[in-house]
């Protein structure tokens, strides 16, 4: 049996593919009604670069206009890959194997949301005013970030300081990801739901595998909205927005129906609450993630009901996605049985 399985493995690998696209174009939304950039199989690699939300790449070329014009938003996305075999009611695994810097400069809004602090406390602690037209013509609520790759640090071009030494590290990340929407909806990069989307989850970084159910055949999946960094929360309404190389590898996993996204790393398994920003409370988005927990826990782990429950109660951690949006269950691996 065991060397029966070991070549069908070794049969299914060379059948596999990697294919390298760097389209010169871009999608504003997640929609089943695109035509693919790319047609893969399940088990393919891809190789492709997504722009900043503004619309740049990594030579710095700007692929929109600004300031925006009807209907061009920001987030664009790369786009469509059509997965030949997904179908509704699939499973869509996307493992990330690169996510990596491609330039050395980045940027963010200039101040905190007003939402996320008391009223007030904004406005009094200072002016959303960097420099006019640093980033983007007619806005100065934007600052600019140095990239420096070599040493993975990001540091911000502060013209006020008290003389601190203000770096972070990097942690490339996506921040849209996801597949078509359900039925006969178009999405645009902004919001985010069952189908992914604007997730900005900041650990969707190389290394992890995202599990997004399959709503229409051949899947349409979408990247795009790289950081070089995010706070949990998204405070600042942005990561440091750049552009990055990324490899992805798919599987289209039969017959599994996922309410939500998923995403596991080799750390941790997190449930992903996904809904727009604004729509409904954050209590909301926990419901969904604890509940979609409970039921991986059960049917994945094939933990009894009470262990399961248990489980959640003593050891389970949560992250905020996003203030006005998505929330995260996690239960590490360490309380996992073998799979």
């Amino acid at each position: 049996m065991v060397r029966i399985i070991l070549v069908l493995l070794t049969a299914a690998a060379a059948f596999s593919a990697t294919h390298e696209i760097y389209p010169n174009h871009h999608s504003r939304v997640f929609s089943a009604f695109k035509e693919p950039v790319l047609r893969i199989q399940t088990g393919d690699t891809v190789k492709t670069r997504t722009w900043d939300s503004g619309g740049a790449d990594w030579k710095a070329v700007k692929h929109i206009e600004h300031p925006y014009k009807y209907p061009e938003s920001g987030n664009p996305l790369m786009g469509p890959f059509y997965i030949e075999g997904a179908e509704y009611g699939d499973t869509l695994a996307v493992q990330l194997d690169r996510v990596r810097l491609n330039r050395n400069y980045g940027y963010t809004s200039y101040r905190l949301s007003p939402g996320a602090l008391n009223a007030g406390a904004a406005e009094n602690l200072y002016k959303n005013h960097y420099k006019m037209d640093a980033l983007r013509p007619g806005r100065a609520d934007l600052i600019p970030w140095d990239l420096d790759i070599e040493k993975g640090i990001a540091r911000p071009r502060l013209l006020e300081s008290s003389g601190a030494k203000i770096e972070v590290a990097v942690r490339p990340m996506l921040g849209c990801i996801g597949v078509a929407p359900p039925g006969e909806k178009v999405e645009t990069s902004g919001p985010s739901g069952s189908w992914g989307g604007n997730m900005d989850y900041n650990d969707v970084t190389e290394g992890a595998t995202l599990y997004f159910p399959v709503y229409h055949k051949g899947a349409y999946f979408y990247i795009g909205d790289g950081h070089a960094a995010q706070g949990d929360g998204e405070g600042l309404g942005n990561g440091i927005e750049t552009s990055l190389d990324v490899q992805f590898t798919v599987k289209v996993i039969k017959g599994q129906r996922l309410s939500i996204p998923r995403l596991e790393n080799a750390d941790f398994i997190a449930s992903i609450g996904s809904q727009p920003e604004f729509s409904s409370s954050m209590d909301n988005a926990l419901r969904m993630a604890n509940t979609d927990m409970l039921e991986w826990l059960t049917k994945g782990y094939k933990l009894s009901a009470p262990e399961a429950h248990l489980l959640l109660g003593v050891a389970v951690e949560h992250k905020i996605a996003t203030y006005f949006g998505s929330v995260i269950t996690i239960v590490r691996k360490k309380h996992l049985p073998g799979r």
